[in-house]
């Protein structure tokens, strides 16, 4: 006799169509998960790019007196000196931005801005009130036009090649209080030497004053500041060497400009 299988489903037996309900619903719940859209998986926000305003290690001149003097020279000398004045000025216009917002807000200082702001009117030599902007204090912290800056690094250190600057990574031909020359670990270290100069002795308080009236109208040459830094060398014909090395060399000086330390 030839038996026939069937599913338990199918079976008349009042017991044995219980679970088809069950089953019908698990089923259903199945198909619905799976016709269900793929649920959003949150993902970590990524963090917030940061201005990186340090060069990336501490840098020295090569031998340039090795090329010949020219182009060659000029270039590799520029190549060297251009992104780390940038790197500097990047660190100054952070700190003045960070400042004029702290400046401009209602609400309470934190504990670590107090003292931030303190550390920065004891580097730039200024005695600030407790909880406010010191308005010198916004003229000091400041960049300084890099063709400026370039131009005097090469009048000073003959585009790279002094004893001055191959030793003591002098560029700027800066004495101490006592009348020395001035050495430096690095090239880094010179370059943030020369803009703390400009922004704090009282020599260059016209010069800052300028730059701050020429800031707020929107623009710094650097011929403007060129001008006022009659205090800088005892030469007669400084400032008129300065803009005369600005007018032959500034294309390339901007030539360097957006480039990173090697």
């Amino acid at each position: 006799m030839m038996r026939y299988l069937f599913p338990w489903c199918f079976l008349s037996s009042p017991s044995r169509r219980r679970p088809l309900p069950s089953a019908l619903l698990v089923l259903s719940l199945v198909l619905a998960l799976v016709a269900m859209p793929p649920m959003a998986v949150s993902q970590p926000a990524e963090p917030r790019p940061t201005l990186n305003t340090e060069p990336a290690a501490a840098v020295t001149l090569p031998d340039l007196r090795q090329l010949p003097a020219g182009p060659r020279r000029k270039d590799a000398f520029l190549q060297v000196l251009v992104p780390i004045v940038e790197a500097e000025n990047s660190r100054l216009a952070a700190r003045r931005e960070w400042l004029m917002a702290l400046a401009e807000r209602d609400t309470p200082w934190t504990r670590a801005e107090r003292e931030r702001v303190t550390a920065l009117c004891k580097e730039y030599a200024l005695d600030c009130e407790p909880g406010k902007i010191n308005a010198l204090l916004l003229k000091r912290v400041a960049p300084v036009p890099l063709e400026m800056v370039a131009v005097q690094a090469v009048e000073e250190s003959g585009w790279g090649t002094s004893r001055l600057a191959r030793q003591n990574n002098n560029l700027f031909g800066m004495r101490t209080s006592g009348g020395r020359y001035q050495s430096f670990d690095s090239l880094q270290d010179a370059v943030r030497a020369y803009l703390k100069n400009l922004n704090t002795h009282r020599a260059y308080a016209e010069l800052r004053a300028r730059r701050a009236q020429l800031s707020a109208q929107g623009e710094v040459p650097p011929e403007a500041l060129i001008a006022m830094l009659n205090d800088y060398a005892t030469r007669a014909d400084y400032q008129h060497v300065l803009l005369s090395l600005l007018r032959t060399n500034a294309e390339r000086i901007r030539r360097y400009a957006g480039d990173t330390p090697a």
